[in-house]
């Protein structure tokens, strides 16, 4: 299911797709941790991630919107087994039209490939997110 452009970014602001200028709240960020998606390497919460899914759904029939803020709360690990598991949950909630995107973690926000491989990796299939971060890490990211 490919779902259509909700949102975009223009010099790191969001916008409805018609316009208008969207401010970032609070509100909008749902928090997961990696740790609660992933435990061991590739081995996946499927319950966590189904559960995610019904409360996402739920802001679906409310009309509400916001992005999954990551936390990055596996020390040592290396950044590709994170954005593994990020594009896994992407999968796993790809028909929740309520998800405007992904945020980029403070950890990985400092290297520009690093970025630019988890923006492609998690859009892959999902060309209408949006990506966020607290840092400036490119015009096409929203800052929040």
């Amino acid at each position: 299911m490919k779902l259509e452009r909700l949102f975009e970014c223009k010099d790191s602001k969001l916008y409805k797709t018609d316009g208008t200028q969207i401010e970032v709240t609070p509100a909008m960020i749902k928090k997961i941790s990696w740790n609660d998606v992933e435990g061991a390497e590739e081995v996946y919460n499927e319950q966590f991630l189904a559960s995610l899914r019904d409360e996402l759904k739920a802001l679906d029939d409310k009309g509400e919107f916001v992005f999954i803020e990551p936390v990055y709360d596996k020390k040592g690990a290396l950044p590709g087994q994170f954005i593994n598991a990020m594009k896994h949950t992407s999968r796993r909630i790809k028909d929740c039209v309520s998800v405007i995107g992904f945020a980029v973690p403070d950890e990985i926000a400092s290297d520009s490939d690093v970025v630019d491989f988890y923006t492609k990796t998690v859009a892959e299939k999902h060309a209408h997110y949006v990506f966020f971060s607290k840092k400036n890490c490119g015009s096409d990211i929203v800052l929040y």
